[in-house]
């Protein structure tokens, strides 16, 4: 990808209006998408000890305080309240 102020200058030529807007802050990052678009949370089904929450396909900031407290309830109960079998990593047919 092109760097910010050549991606400006281009979207400038387009709408003029913009070469006047003044940046504030600017953000850069990858997003985790599964096939079926919903996060994978829970216990691995392979691996004693390990636990799964990713795939949250740019709602993590949103869901991140809710997604920890089910992840610690989960790691330090065993189990948690909340339904998390929607979610389970080996839901396509893989065990991970």
């Amino acid at each position: 990808p092109k760097p910010l102020p050549a991606q400006l200058r281009a979207v400038a030529r387009l709408l003029p209006a913009i070469a006047q807007a003044t940046i504030i802050r600017t953000w850069s990052g990858c997003e985790g998408y599964v096939r079926d678009m919903l996060p994978v949370m829970g216990r691995s089904t392979t691996t004693p000890g390990l636990f799964h929450a990713f795939g949250f396909s740019g709602h993590g900031f949103q869901l991140g305080p809710g997604v920890g407290d089910v992840m610690a309830e989960l790691i330090t109960t065993g189990r948690c309240e909340t339904p998390l079998d929607d979610f389970r990593v080996n839901r396509f047919g893989g065990a991970a």
